[in-house]
């Protein structure tokens, strides 16, 4: 059994999968107000993986995959890296907002939502990266 060329990205994927549900775990629980430096650490964790796959995709695959022979996959590649190239300044965006200026204690509930939707993106991302780009990227290695 051979190991497919984006299989880093696909573990460093599920690596941010597990430590977001902490994080919505967390959240959901009825004490999770009560709970801002676990958050925090949580969060420092999450943008410890979360900065280096972004910089491995934006910088090596999403330019590879732009080089590529079949017009499809650069077509591809070119889209998913327009749509899905903010998510690094969104994610920066949101830790200055509400976890380094500690408004996810002061307005927890409005940090909950702002988290929701900043999550919804980041699964969006995956999602389609796992079963759109890294597909082509695997055939086309």
């Amino acid at each position: 059994m051979s190991i497919l060329p984006t299989q880093r990205f696909r573990t460093q994927h599920d690596e941010i999968g597990a430590i977001v549900g902490r994080i919505e775990a967390i959240l959901m629980s009825p004490t999770g107000h009560t709970r801002a430096q676990e958050i925090r650490q949580a969060f420092s964790e999450l943008s410890a993986k979360l900065r280096l796959h972004l910089a491995l995709e934006d910088d090596v695959l999403y330019p590879r995959l732009a080089r590529h022979e079949d017009a499809k996959v650069r077509d591809l590649a070119a889209k998913y890296q327009t749509e899905m190239g903010g998510i690094r300044q969104t994610y920066e965006d949101f830790l200055a907002q509400w976890v380094h200026s500690g408004k996810l204690v002061t307005e927890y509930s409005a940090f909950q939502t702002a988290l929701k939707g900043l999550f919804a993106a980041l699964k969006d991302r995956i999602h389609r990266e796992n079963t759109q780009v890294y597909p082509l990227a695997d055939v086309g290695a």
